[in-house]
């Protein structure tokens, strides 16, 4: 996924400031079908309706987001990759110009 431009970046962080309130409410109306799968699987864990699906969903939640942290390469990916950290090509002028505009342009947050 391509890095987010710094009016995508301020808008998503925008927008996760405004969701995340204290005890903020999110709303959720599940079918009969689904509402009596969820009801069974919380008995089978012990916990109430409302605690399975908050903890179901925190899980959900992280996974995904390890899923978008994290990069897996297949064997030969894997290799040029590697070979590509112990052997890195030398820096054309065009990376030399990015990089010093990346150090005007991008401030780093605390």
């Amino acid at each position: 996924m391509p890095p987010l431009s710094k009016s995508e970046d301020a808008r998503v962080t925008e927008l996760a400031s405004r969701a995340i309130k204290a005890r903020d409410r999110a709303q959720y109306r599940p079918t009969a079908e689904q509402k009596e799968l969820l009801v069974l699987a919380a008995s089978l864990t012990g916990q109430t309706l409302s605690d399975f699906m908050r903890t179901a969903v925190e899980e959900r939640a992280r996974r995904v987001i390890a899923d978008n942290e994290r990069i897996v390469l297949n064997g030969q990916s894997r290799e040029t990759f590697l070979r590509a950290l112990a052997n890195p090509p030398q820096a054309n002028d065009r990376l030399v110009a990015l990089l010093e505009r990346y150090a005007r342009e991008v401030k780093s947050r605390p």
